[in-house]
């Protein structure tokens, strides 16, 4: 399995290692956050109005940079503003984190992505399908992924950034899919005294994940048959 992991991480070329690190570079964050919770959160819950842009700044540069999960900022808002403030604090710094994410992955790594790509007929032909779907399409396709659990969040950054999406539409779809989740983890936030990143499981929650998951895979699979024929027929 490892092999196999390091081999396609290989043949993604610099693209490979971004991506994998924009899955485990949150859980090491998580880990972090959860470890060291004595040291600031409690100076960071009595730190008054100042509490919003530090809120606001961390969220949008550690989650863009794949250094902690949104749920964690998510469960912090909660806890610091209560649910109502909290949603909306954490709505808009999940927002600043995807911008932020997008555009300097987009900046960044698009060229290298979009050559690693063409030696990958089946993931150019998903990208293509994304690339040139209808907007409401595609930003409906993004709504679905950022809900479901297993992409990560900064993964799909680095997979839009490749696209030729908007950042208006870009960040509708990813507020639109990231805002049930949201809700559900700020108003767990917004009940604990302490902070507890091992969060008990909503089912209903769940369930529309692996409802989302299944749409996203399907959608996925059929766009990458419909491209991969187009090839063929070239």
């Amino acid at each position: 399995m490892l092999r196999s992991l390091r081999e396609a991480v290989v043949r993604f070329g610099v693209v490979g290692p971004v991506a994998l690190f924009t899955g485990l570079g949150p859980l090491a964050g998580a880990f972090v956050l959860a470890g060291t919770a004595p040291l600031w959160l409690e100076p960071f819950l009595g730190a008054g109005a100042v509490r919003f842009p530090i809120f606001l700044v961390l969220t949008a540069v550690l989650a863009a940079w794949c250094l902690i999960p949104t749920h964690a900022s998510s469960l912090v808002g909660g806890m610091a503003f209560g649910f109502g403030l909290g949603t909306l604090m954490a709505l808009v710094g999940t927002a600043l984190a995807a911008a932020l994410g997008f555009v300097s992955l987009r900046f960044l790594l698009r060229d290298r992505a979009l050559e690693a790509l063409a030696h990958h007929p089946r993931a150019e032909a998903v990208h293509r399908e994304l690339d040139q779907g209808h907007g409401l399409r595609t930003m409906a396709l993004l709504a679905l992924i950022r809900l479901s659990p297993v992409m990560p969040f900064a993964g799909t950054n680095l997979l839009m950034s490749t696209t030729g999406i908007g950042l208006l539409p870009f960040l509708v779809g990813s507020v639109v899919g990231q805002a049930p989740r949201i809700v559900a983890v700020v108003w767990i936030g917004a009940s604990l005294t302490e902070l507890d990143l091992s969060l008990p499981s909503d089912q209903r929650l769940l369930a529309l994940g692996v409802v989302a998951t299944a749409v996203v895979l399907w959608v996925l699979g059929r766009a990458a048959r419909r491209g991969l024929a187009r090839l063929e027929r070239a």
